[in-house]
């Protein structure tokens, strides 16, 4: 039934009762009549058959009027059931995020961790799809006040985005929908990084491997800044030859694929043989040298509270401070006939 906007609604009675309903309200109980009907009988005020017989809806001029034939039921109906007829719906719960996973797929997918981040979150009761909205980090280090509808999922609890800028930061926020509920509120904000470069679980475990290797395995808090460090060198060297094609690097790992190539097959690092025999396993690998490595690719702060440089690509371990400018950092390293590390240079 067509009804203009500033339509009112009005039951009325011989008994002058009169009752102003919005025309979302009037739409509602137009198209549930026989739910209405259903409840005036509940309430005992007139059968259910006997309402719907008596009911007529009808516009005049601007003004919506709904009669009934019964008065004493119309009164009824208007303090009791048209509550009842356009009960508000329950809401659905707001979406917990999952926080971002480390050392996995789970948010950053294997060989798309520049390009793609996936969202994960907890399921809610009831939810028939999800939207997943995202906000760009700006040059100025804010967000912005825009949130972009990604995409929609239809149960699932994970969505990937692609697209994305390498080594940049992107916010998240998720809200669970289904028919004959209030949408669900927005789930807290997650902010999440893009990596600085691509890599797979063998090349995750082989930037984790040298780095424990040559630090000694050592995990005192002495050896912090230069665990930070040999991590930084390592991603630095394959983000220049890889995805900013220095002039230096680019030549020298142009053949290699990945991290692991680079690390076990270059030379300038050490083979996958020669860190095992050293004792370098993953398994032996300790969680601040982990730490280290995913703030290295993902420009994190995680070891502490040591900034990462992107400007050092060589270690090495003399006592002396060199010279030259590529060996950024020099200590001594705790095996053979060093001493153990007395000083650091950054």
């Amino acid at each position: 039934m067509a009804h203009p906007e500033s339509a009112k609604i009005r039951i009325m009675t011989n008994s002058k009762t009169e009752i102003s309903l919005t025309k979302k309200v009037f739409a509602k109980i137009v198209s549930a009549v026989s739910a209405m009907a259903l409840a005036v009988s509940l309430a005992g005020a007139v059968s259910a058959e006997e309402y719907t017989e008596n009911y007529d809806a009808y516009v005049d001029n601007d003004t919506a009027a709904v009669q009934s034939a019964d008065d004493a039921a119309a009164a009824q109906f208007a303090d009791v059931n048209i509550a009842g007829a356009v009960a508000e719906k329950p809401q659905l719960d707001q979406v917990k995020l999952i926080r971002e996973t480390k050392y996995s797929d789970a948010t950053h997918p294997y060989n798309r961790q520049t390009s793609a981040i996936t969202v994960n979150w907890n399921a809610v009761d009831n939810a028939q799809k999800y939207e997943v909205y995202m906000k760009t980090k700006q040059k100025d280090g804010t967000y912005g006040t825009k949130w972009k509808l990604m995409g929609t999922t239809t149960g699932e609890t994970s969505f990937t985005v692609t697209g994305l800028k390498r080594n940049w930061s992107y916010a998240f926020k998720v809200r669970a929908k289904a028919s004959g509920y209030k949408t669900g509120k927005c789930s807290k904000v997650q902010k999440i990084n893009t990596a600085r470069i691509d890599y797979d679980r063998a090349g995750w475990k082989a930037m984790c491997r040298i780095v424990y290797h040559e630090v000694g395995g050592i995990n005192d808090s002495m050896w912090d800044a230069p665990i930070v460090y040999v991590s930084d060198c390592v991603v630095n060297q394959y983000e220049a030859a890889k995805y900013l094609n220095d002039s230096l690097w680019a030549p020298y790992y142009r053949r290699y694929s990945s991290i692991q190539d680079i690390i076990y097959r270059s030379g300038g690092f050490m083979s996958d043989a020669g860190l095992a025999y050293d004792g370098a396993t993953y398994g032996r690998v300790t969680d601040k040298v982990k730490k280290a490595v995913y703030g290295a690719v993902y420009d994190k702060v995680t070891v502490s509270g040591i900034d990462h440089d992107d400007g050092v690509y060589y270690w090495c371990n003399t006592s002396y401070r060199p010279n030259s400018y590529k060996v950024a950092y020099s200590y001594k390293i705790p095996w053979g006939y060093f001493n153990i590390w007395t000083e650091y240079w950054g």
